[in-house]
């Protein structure tokens, strides 16, 4: 029997090192094009928000220690057709962010071989060495060479120190009037930043899979779950900080406070280190971020193909994902179909921006469902045992709904599209995997929510809008607070909604 031995310093750690990865690296310059300075507060709601959507896994994680990642409660709270939507979802999210990984490990690469990236978009020549790395991972992963715990510990500290050097040295080269003005675009452009960076903070459900071994879960997974993004918050935050204050835009070549130039940037953390003259300091950024984003490369591609493999283990996926080679005992075909679309993502959207923004959406619904799931479970599963009850059930998780309903809408037009149909494809896909027992009124609230915030999307503020590819701009009919005021109201009734439809019914006495 495994004795519980982890405590809070322990899952903490967990935690951190789980969640604290490439994105910071590069999402920085982004940020700064479209908030300036109000990149640093854009990190601090993001994290709030990560909060507020992290809480539920802390009581669902207790009461039901099973396997299948942040599908399975929705699964468990609404049906298997919910379930594989979710799954869907956070798949989706997976080989999405997969390609974002690639994409910052190439756009560093290209800091010692130009040409690879011209700011956060990857060339031609880029593409294809990132297509050959995401099968070079691919195949390791097929062969079964396990990245193991001292290549973690290794990919860990090769992200951190370098981070964390990065913030510190820093703070003796800010310039105290790159904060001047701290919103140059308003509250608005913060809006898109907060979805922007929230992709950095996904991750927090890893503190709540090693369950079985928490001493006292009552009380560890929900202060380690806080501790966690607290200090992810403030480690983010330091970093956000460094990097406006060392900004030096006569040597970065771009004029005083031209924030939209900032997203050209080939290597953010790299770049600004450089034109300080801090030549070992963007030596250290570039070698961190790499063996970041190649640590994390590897163990990506493994997890992407490990979740349509564990969703077909419970016949929400189709059978051959399920079956694992025989001679390696990996589930290559399943490996091998999460790369393919890795690869697709990579070749249609070498804009990491982009890829961040729909990374972020189509893993907000599954954080939804979760919060969703919550009440649901409270009335149909009475007698499960809660090492840990979220307080105030229908207060905070309805919070956390509105909130991701405003992160959705935040990823701006035409993401909010993009990410919506992405998602609304599995419907079409459980069809090709489950015919029957699928309970289809159950949920009806999913395309109506998305359709609701694509609805505002183009309706709402017209300043909500990032990378436009399409002739359409949102028409500014409601703009700020006013959309988010009619978000919220909406938001609550698909949530009243998804919960009234979910409960069971109390069985009638028969006389």
């Amino acid at each position: 029997m495994v004795k519980n031995r982890l405590g809070i310093f322990s899952l903490t750690s967990i935690g951190v090192g789980a969640i604290i990865g490439s994105g910071i690296f590069a999402i920085p310059a982004a940020m700064g094009a479209v908030a300036g300075p109000g990149l640093i507060l854009g990190i601090f709601l993001s994290g709030i928000i990560a909060i507020f959507l992290a809480m539920p896994y802390a009581e669902l994680g207790a009461a039901f220690p099973i396997e299948g990642g942040p599908y399975a409660f929705p699964r468990l709270a609404m049906g298997d057709l919910t379930g594989f939507l979710m799954g869907w979802g956070y798949f989706i999210y997976l080989f999405v962010g997969t390609a974002g990984i690639i994409q910052i490990f190439i756009i560093y690469l290209g800091y010692y071989f130009p040409g690879l990236a011209d700011g956060g978009v990857l060339t031609a020549w880029g593409i294809f060495w990132a297509v050959v790395f995401v099968w070079i991972f691919t195949i390791i992963n097929i062969f079964g060479v396990q990245w193991g715990s001292l290549y973690s510990v290794i990919t860990t500290i090769g992200k951190l120190i370098p981070l964390f050097l990065f913030a510190f040295i820093g703070f003796a080269y800010i310039k105290t009037g790159n904060f001047e003005p701290f919103l140059p675009y308003g509250f608005v452009g913060v809006t898109i930043s907060i979805t922007l960076f929230f992709w950095s903070y996904t991750g927090f459900e890893a503190i709540v899979v090693p369950t079985t071994e928490i001493k006292k879960p009552h009380v560890t997974i929900p202060w380690s779950m806080v501790l966690t993004l607290l200090i992810t918050i403030v480690a983010y935050m330091v970093i956000g900080f460094s990097f406006v204050g060392m900004i030096d835009w006569k040597n970065l070549g771009m004029s005083f406070h031209d924030w939209h130039a900032v997203k050209n940037l080939d290597s953010p953390l790299a770049d600004i280190s450089k034109a300080l003259g801090l030549g070992f300091l963007a030596t250290i950024a570039t070698i961190g971020a790499i063996i970041a984003t190649g640590g994390s490369g590897g163990s990506w591609v493994l997890i992407q193909g490990r979740m349509p493999h564990a969703m077909a283990k419970d016949r929400l996926f189709w059978k051959l994902m399920g079956k694992e080679n025989n001679k390696f005992q990996t589930p290559m075909a399943s490996l091998i179909f999460s790369s393919l679309l890795t690869t697709i993502v990579l070749i249609a959207l070498p804009s990491f921006p982009s890829v961040a923004l729909i990374a972020s959406i189509t893993a907000v619904l599954p954080y939804a469902a979760a919060a969703l799931s919550i009440p649901i479970l409270r009335h149909n599963e009475k007698r499960t045992q809660r090492p840990f009850r979220l307080p105030w059930q229908f207060f905070l998780t309805a919070i956390a709904f509105v909130l991701s309903t405003f992160l959705i809408y935040w990823a701006s037009w035409p993401w909010t599209v993009v990410g919506s149909v992405l998602l609304l494809t599995g419907y079409p896909a459980f069809l090709l995997v489950r015919k029957k027992h699928a309970d289809w009124v159950k949920s009806l609230w999913i395309p109506t929510y998305l359709l609701g915030i694509v609805v505002m999307s183009i309706l709402g503020d017209p300043h909500i809008e990032f990378n436009n590819f399409t002739p359409w701009h949102p028409l500014g009919i409601f703009v700020m607070p006013y959309d988010l005021i009619i978000l919220t109201l909406f938001s609550l009734l698909i949530y009243i909604w998804g919960y009234k439809v979910n409960i069971r019914k109390p069985a009638l006495n028969k006389k």
